[in-house]
Formats: C-alpha cells, sequence, structure tokens
C-alpha cells in the first residue's frame, strides 16, 4: 500500500533575486504542483539552520513523480529554467510519513503553519519503531503545552525520479503557529535518548513565505 509523502526541495537563492523566485512559486509552480495532485505546497525561509529556502510538499504518494502531467511540468513552464539557474545549493528529498499528534483516525491534516521546525537524522531501519513512539510518548505533549499545532514523523522511501539529496533518512517535522521557543529544541533530547542510534542530526527553523502567513512571519 503507497503511504503519503512529504517531499522537501530546498536551496541557497541570492537575496537579490528571491522576490522573482516568490512570484513564480506562488503564482506559476504551486498551481502547477496542486494540478498534479499534491495536498499542499508551502514555501519556508530560514532564521537557523540549513539552506536559505525549504518548499515542502505534501503528496498522497510518490506515483505522483511519474504522472505524464508532473514529468511535463519543465516543458510546459517556460520560467522555470531561469528561476533555478539561480540556485547556488539544492537537496531534494523524498520521505514517507506519519502524523504523531494529533492524530485522529484516519486523518492527515495537510501542514498548515506559519512556522516550522525540521530535524534530520541517521538511523537504522530497526529503530524506527522506538524512535516514533518516543516522539509521541515524550515529545508530543511536551511540544503540544509549547503551542507546537502538529507533529509528523519521516523515513525517506523512493528517490526523487530527476533529483538526488544528500540529506540522512529520518525527519521530524513540527508545525507551529509562532517561533518555536527555546525549550523545543529536540536535536539533543533524541540524541541522549538514542545515544549510538542516531547521528548526523541537522536542524531547521524557518517562517512561511507561501503562502501567506495567518500573521506576521517576520521574526
Amino acid at each position: 500500500m503507497s503511504r503519503p509523502i512529504l517531499y522537501t526541495a530546498e536551496l541557497d537563492y541570492p537575496e537579490e533575486a528571491l522576490a522573482g523566485f516568490l512570484e513564480w512559486y506562488a503564482f506559476r509552480h504551486a498551481p502547477d504542483l496542486y494540478a498534479c495532485g499534491f495536498r499542499s505546497c508551502a514555501c519556508y525561509r530560514a532564521v537557523e539552520g540549513g539552506m536559505d529556502i525549504v518548499d515542502v510538499y505534501e503528496a498522497p504518494s510518490a506515483s505522483v513523480f511519474t504522472t505524464p502531467r508532473y514529468r511535463s511540468l519543465a516543458d510546459r513552464d517556460r520560467y522555470v529554467a531561469a528561476i533555478l539557474s539561480k540556485r547556488r545549493a539544492k537537496a531534494h528529498t523524498v520521505y514517507e510519513h506519519e502524523m504523531l499528534a494529533p492524530a485522529p483516525a484516519g486523518e492527515m491534516a495537510p501542514l498548515d503553519a506559519d512556522w516550522l521546525s525540521l530535524l534530520r537524522f541517521a538511523a537504522v531501519p530497526e529503530a524506527d519503531d522506538r524512535v516514533g513512539a518516543w516522539l509521541a510518548r515524550e515529545e508530543a505533549p511536551r511540544l503540544a503545552a509549547l503551542g507546537a499545532k502538529r507533529l509528523r514523523l519521516a523515513f525517506r522511501g523512493s528517490d526523487h525520479p530527476a533529483y538526488t539529496t544528500h540529506r540522512p533518512r529520518g525527519l521530524v517535522l513540527v508545525e507551529w503557529p509562532h517561533r518555536p521557543p527555546p525549550e523545543a529544541e529536540l536535536r539533543q533530547r533524541l540524541a541522549a535518548a538514542f545515544a549510538g542510534t542516531v547521528s548526523a542530526l541537522d536542524a531547521f527553523i524557518g517562517y512561511r513565505l507561501y503562502p501567506w502567513p495567518d500573521k506576521s512571519g517576520a521574526p
């Protein structure tokens, strides 16, 4: 059975060209992806860690990448080549994911948060269930008390058919209505709970650029 995917597209982009990138993203790229069957499209700007921009997408399964409509995107978008030529670095990573909290039966709410925190990590597959159980039991209620909206756990599945990634296989994604407080830091807690099991921990915090945030997203 195919599982829902999270697809992250990260890039470093020159400040002087960012306005043009965002105009293309909002008025051309995101509408194209929704037409391909993506459930959500969002763009976040880094305030801590990672590359300048992280785009986060959701789709029902990785099969969305094999559809004729998706595979013809570049041919139909006459702006994309010029926009993407300005990237200074990139990483495209496809994950299969699950909602840890809140998790109503049968419901996978689309991503919708003014702020996002990501924690990437490497772990052997045998530890996946233990990491998930620990996050649901220990961290979900703690982060909710700090204001977190939703918590998701994801692991890399099949890669994007055209792009490669250097990111490790694990990802924790937390949705926030505001900038996460320092107490929400997860990297040291995960490393301590799974000493010798997880490694390559890399954190990102960013605010939403697209769709427009409910409140001012700037720090």
